[in-house]
């Protein structure tokens, strides 16, 4: 989505600042992360009926991600669509959540974002411990919106969002124009907590002075 608001826009500019070498441009990253965290959580929200307009609105995350959960069933299970059309076509949707553990990071994001005083930030772990955050926040909030899936619920109707040039548009359009086709789905549920790492991030990365 090429908006200045949309998760993903939201998610760039946390993961610029959080690896600039300027320590205040990582409190900045906390507030791109929070906002990146709602954004997304609001587009999924928007996807749905079974979310009122006033829910999908909401800026708390624990209370829009309550209506998400209740809505979709899903809690931090991921999700993948499998359209099989009748001529042997098929092509494959992912559904990543908002985990909870990227919601418990993105409330925490807002314990940064009022003025602190100077014992707290001279603290020997207070930028390890914020930097570490924002990685783990960061990594988590870029495989939720890696996800095509923002209503995974066929009861409710499928929605999903993909680039004009995405290959599998011409066999959604030839389903929705009537061909014969099925879909199927395939659960997968962690066994504890979320987490993710890109390979190689680390030498990648030059911690903030």
């Amino acid at each position: 989505m090429d908006s200045p608001v949309s998760a993903i826009s939201y998610l760039g500019r946390a993961k610029e600042l959080r690896l600039s070498e300027d320590r205040a441009s990582q409190i900045y990253a906390a507030l791109e992360l929070r906002c990146g965290v709602e954004a997304r959580l609001q587009e999924h929200a928007a996807a749905t009926t079974s979310v009122s307009k006033r829910q999908a609105t909401r800026y708390e995350i624990a209370k829009i991600g309550k209506a998400i959960d209740v809505a979709f069933g899903l809690g931090d299970s991921l999700l993948i669509v499998n359209l099989r059309m009748e001529d042997g076509r098929e092509c494959n949707f992912v559904y990543a959540p908002v985990s909870d553990r990227l919601k418990e990071i993105a409330m925490r994001c807002g314990d940064y974002l009022h003025a602190m005083r100077l014992e707290k930030v001279s603290a020997p772990n207070f930028w390890n411990e914020l930097s570490a955050m924002l990685e783990e926040g960061c990594n988590l909030l870029e495989v939720a919106c890696s996800s095509e899936v923002l209503c995974p619920s066929l009861q409710d109707g499928l929605h999903f969002s993909l680039p004009l040039d995405d290959p599998r548009i011409p066999i959604v359009q030839d389903y929705q124009a009537g061909a014969r086709g099925s879909f199927s789905t395939v659960k997968f549920t962690p066994t504890g907590r979320m987490t993710f790492y890109p390979p190689n991030a680390a030498a990648q990365e030059t911690p903030p002075k």
